[in-house]
């Protein structure tokens, strides 16, 4: 029971059902709260990542650009658009780095200078001191591409310090403990950004690596202060932060071309060969016989967030599916906890030819081994554009499953 005219109740009942997966009680609940408060900018911004579970890209970015028009200074709405930018089908490059630099020359203004002295040691021949920041040291995604990073980092010419801005801790954030000394080990979550760029300033970190973009939680107010002389974006966002503050960004020569188009703030550092390396989870399933010999017909699969499944893909993989006569597609992601959703996509496949019957739609799995099990219905993963995936793509192949991309001129369309 609620007070029905109380919008703060009603959204804050609104996120705990998105949590959980029930959609479209969450959906009737926040519609209600902006209903009763129509100013009630959070309210939008938590409709906004409905909408993105929904799939629906661009009532999503409508609801975050309602917030930021209620509430300017608010920065989640802001970074929130940011990332939805990255999904629409041919949006226009410049146009989204535009967005990005707006977002920080606004950003850096109200958050103030930036230092321009720093108290690292100036010895020569000496360890280096690196930083890595994140809110994602748990069981995430970012946190598969960091593993062996820390685990395997040469300890004789580097000192490893951990920033940890996580909301929540797991049995991965005390393996990642475990990799650096107790002093080493930093947790920030919470903290004011000049607080944590000070604790920063007095480890004397000569390179700090921000490893989430303007994914949830980041910490790009405290790079933002520029608090080590040297900083760089890696892993964790497929575009450029719009932060002058950070010097450089640690790709390769398959996602960014040197002949590639896109612009970026920082300047592209290039691994030789792949820039991510990959640490499956300790417990994996077998990966069983291939699902066609004993179904009779082929099973694609996608385990995407619906919000990267764009109107081009729909029509692109149906056509996969009239091609290959009796195929049948699994599409898995958190939307599927919603039966209106469900049937919202399998009327977008409908609208291209194919029938219910030949889709299984289910939501997600229980635990990390259910999850990876479940790629053993699938003979062959489609991935998605122009936002390709990046963890699913590695578990898939680590589940004997092939993948099918189509690359883009740009990283996040590239990075399958």
């Amino acid at each position: 029971q609620c007070n029905p005219r109380f919008a703060q109740t009603l959204n804050n009942i609104g996120v705990a059902c998105t949590t959980i997966g029930k959609l479209t009680e969450a959906l009737e609940y926040l519609s209600r709260a902006v209903t009763i408060a129509p100013t009630y900018a959070e309210a939008f911004n938590n409709l906004g990542w409905l909408f993105w579970d929904h799939g629906d890209l661009n009532q999503a970015l409508r609801m975050y650009e309602r917030c930021i028009e209620l509430s300017p200074a608010s920065k989640n709405p802001a970074q929130n658009r940011l990332l939805a930018l990255n999904y629409l089908h041919q949006v226009d490059p410049d146009r989204v780095f535009q967005a990005h630099s707006a977002w920080a020359e606004r950003f850096c203004r109200e958050l103030g200078p930036a230092y321009t002295e720093w108290p690292v040691s100036r010895t020569v021949n000496r360890k280096l001191r690196i930083g890595y920041i994140s809110p994602d040291y748990f069981h995430h995604s970012v946190s598969f591409f960091c593993h062996a990073l820390f685990e395997h980092h040469n300890r004789d010419l580097f000192e490893v310090f951990l920033y940890s801005a996580a909301g929540r801790e797991d049995e991965k954030t005390e393996l990642f403990k475990s990799f650096v000394p107790d002093t080493h080990w930093k947790k920030v979550t919470g903290k004011p950004a000049k607080e944590v760029a000070e604790i920063i300033r007095a480890d004397r970190i000569d390179i700090l690596v921000e490893l989430a973009g303007h994914t949830a939680n980041n910490r790009l107010d405290v790079c933002a202060l520029k608090p080590a002389p040297v900083q760089c974006t890696y892993i964790g966002y497929n575009n450029t932060t719009g932060l002058g503050a950070i010097d450089y960004r640690i790709t390769d020569g398959v996602v960014d071309p040197v002949d590639s188009k896109q612009t970026y703030s920082e300047e592209l550092v290039r691994m030789p060969g792949v820039f991510l390396c990959y640490t499956p989870p300790v417990r994996i399933p077998d990966v069983d016989t291939l699902p066609a010999l004993k179904n009779g017909y082929v099973t694609f699969g996608s385990f995407s967030c619906l919000a990267k499944v764009t109107e081009p893909c729909v029509a692109l993989w149906a056509r996969v599916m009239r091609e290959v006569p009796n195929s049948r597609l699994l599409v898995k992601n958190k939307g599927f906890y919603s039966t209106d959703v469900q049937q919202t996509f399998i009327n977008r496949f409908k609208a291209q030819g194919i029938p219910e019957h030949r889709l299984k739609l289910m939501a997600l799995a229980p635990s990390s081994f259910d999850h990876l099990q479940i790629y053993n219905e699938v003979d062959i993963a489609l991935d998605t554009f122009p936002y390709s995936n990046t963890t699913t793509s590695c578990e898939t192949l680590l589940m004997g499953v092939p993948v099918v991309c189509l690359a883009g001129n740009t990283h996040g369309s590239r990075v399958g």
